[in-house]
């Protein structure tokens, strides 16, 4: 037996019997229009049976017809990610009015008991945001916190460069080619990632965190090794020797180093050493030092008439000069950097620094720069790829001096450096990507196929990042090539003698008169300029 009739009038009945809504059509035409005027007085009501209740109206059924269900007054939902439950009032304006909101309150309680919801909810919020007949917050989960990120620090080379003061002086005392450590010293660390803080659903149960992405180090395992804290939040690299640090192929390693505590003599003989030699004080005439890597030569006074100083794959730092007697040579792969050269010959594939003056010296080399304004360079010659630059060239004795610079293509440096910048960007992409995937990992839980996969992810991963240490070494050199200007530059910057011959891409010039003040010199589109 139907016990309630929720609305009547001559053209129909609605009626409920337990949750369930029926309708009885009194009068044939009645439009669907006008009912849904009615429906709107209902908002509890939901239509389920369209096609029943479309067919009714259409035909004026007086039998009974389910055309829906009776919403409760209060219906809950919760966001996907369970993080947020919302609350609807199915109470028209002026019912919500009437209705006492403590009510209100006692219905959604109920309903959320009823739900399972019993986190985050605010009932000060609740009686701010409750309207009726449109979805209001009445919960707020926990949000999980992610972990953070592991942090690599490794060891810091800082870039060899001489200082120049306000005065014009260089300093070429305090260069270190060499960064020495000894056997259990710090070269590096990471801080490993966290798991990050769970957060909490409107339901009470743990969210979890998405935890901080692993990073790989990358170092020579043959001279460093890796320590786990107790704690297991930080990893320390350590040397496992005596030697000095170096990112060899762009890989961190401590290379072979042999300290001399003197002079080389004939105490200690010629040096020969597949490594980097540090000499504390000098090297006596007609002795030499080779080495495949850095060589520094860390006495005051400097070099004399030596045989030779030759690194092999390095640079080479003489702190107190070069007074070579005709004899001395100095042969690098990479740069030289000394106080000053007189006669002596000197050859690098790299750049060559000098603080104040090059007297009587043979210097071939991709650029000779002597940055003090005071700086000289009297007799000799010069024979440089891209560029010199000095204080002064020739003297007012008007002795013979010779610079050459045998010029680039600007045009093609430039483009082989965008291609160099564009391939580190590309390089950093893929190192991220492969952070990425690295990151999915856990060492300790893989079978042979994935630790395969593993270990082919870190091969690819050393190789990106020895071929990024690369590239950005490359970077720098091309940076100082392309400040100067046109095809090649000679720079002057306080006097400039005459019985100086100056030649720059085939462009030959001799110097006939004195200039006192800054001038260069430079090939653009085949012709030798001045500014």
């Amino acid at each position: 037996m139907f016990n309630d009739i929720l609305f009547k009038n001559e053209n129909v009945e609605i009626i409920l019997e337990e949750e369930q809504v029926y309708i009885k059509v009194l009068q044939k035409k009645y439009e669907l229009s006008e009912f849904q005027e009615v429906l709107n007085q209902f908002p509890r009501i939901k239509i389920t049976q369209f096609i029943a209740l479309k067919s009714a109206l259409a035909n004026a059924i007086e039998q009974l017809v389910n055309i829906g269900e009776y919403k409760p007054i209060v219906e809950l939902s919760v966001s996907n990610d369970n993080l947020k439950a919302y609350a609807f009032l199915n109470v028209t304006e002026k019912e919500f009015d009437n209705f006492d909101k403590k009510d209100f309150i006692e219905l959604i309680v109920d309903a959320c008991r009823e739900a399972g919801i019993i986190f985050g909810l605010d009932f000060n919020k609740i009686m701010q945001n409750m309207v009726p007949l449109e979805k209001f917050t009445i919960a707020t989960g926990l949000l999980p916190v992610p972990g953070d990120d592991a942090i690599i620090t490794l060891y810091e080379i800082d870039e060899v460069k001489p200082q120049v003061f306000d005065d014009g002086k260089v300093n070429h005392y305090e260069l270190n080619l060499i960064n020495k450590v000894e056997k259990g010293d710090w070269v590096g660390e990471r801080i490993e990632p966290t798991f990050g803080i769970p957060g909490k659903s409107v339901y009470g149960a743990l969210v979890p965190s998405i935890p901080g992405k692993q990073k790989k180090l990358v170092y020579d395992k043959k001279t460093i090794m890796e320590m786990l804290s107790e704690d297991e939040t930080k990893t320390t690299l350590t040397s496992k020797r005596i030697g000095a640090v170096v990112y060899e192929n762009g890989i961190l390693s401590v290379c072979n180093y042999l300290e001399i505590d003197g002079k080389v003599s004939f105490e200690t003989g010629n040096i020969d050493f597949d490594g980097h030699v540090d000499v504390k004080n000098s090297v006596e005439d007609n002795f030499s030092v080779r080495a495949d890597q850095n060589i520094q030569i860390m006495g005051k006074i400097g070099l004399g008439g030596i045989d030779t100083i030759e690194s092999r794959e390095g640079s080479i730092y003489i702190r107190g000069g070069i007074a070579g007697k005709n004899k001395a040579k100095i042969i690098c792969d990479g740069d030289l950097y000394t106080k000053f050269a007189a006669d002596c010959t000197i050859e690098c594939n790299g750049s060559v620094n000098i603080g104040y003056y090059a007297m009587n010296t043979n210097i071939k080399a991709k650029e000779v720069i002597l940055e003090s304004m005071n700086s000289k360079i009297i007799g000799g010659t010069i024979d440089a790829t891209v560029r010199v630059v000095a204080g002064e060239i020739g003297s007012k004795a008007e002795v013979h001096t010779k610079v050459k610079v045998r010029g680039f293509n600007r045009l093609e440096y430039k483009e082989e450096y965008d291609n160099i910048n564009q391939m580190i960007d590309t390089t950093r992409d893929q190192i991220t990507y492969l952070n990425q995937k690295l990151a999915i990992f856990s060492p300790n839980d893989l079978d042979a196929k994935q630790k395969q996969i593993l270990a082919d992810l870190e091969s690819a991963y050393e190789a990106l990042n020895k071929q990024l240490k690369m590239l950005i070494e490359k970077k720098k050199k091309y940076i100082s090539y392309l400040h100067s200007k046109g095809d090649g530059e000679i720079q002057v910057n306080k006097a400039l003698y005459s019985n100086v011959i100056l030649e720059i891409n085939n462009h030959r010039h001799i110097v006939d008169k004195t200039y006192t003040s800054p001038i260069s010199y430079y090939v653009l589109n085949d012709e030798l300029k001045t500014t």
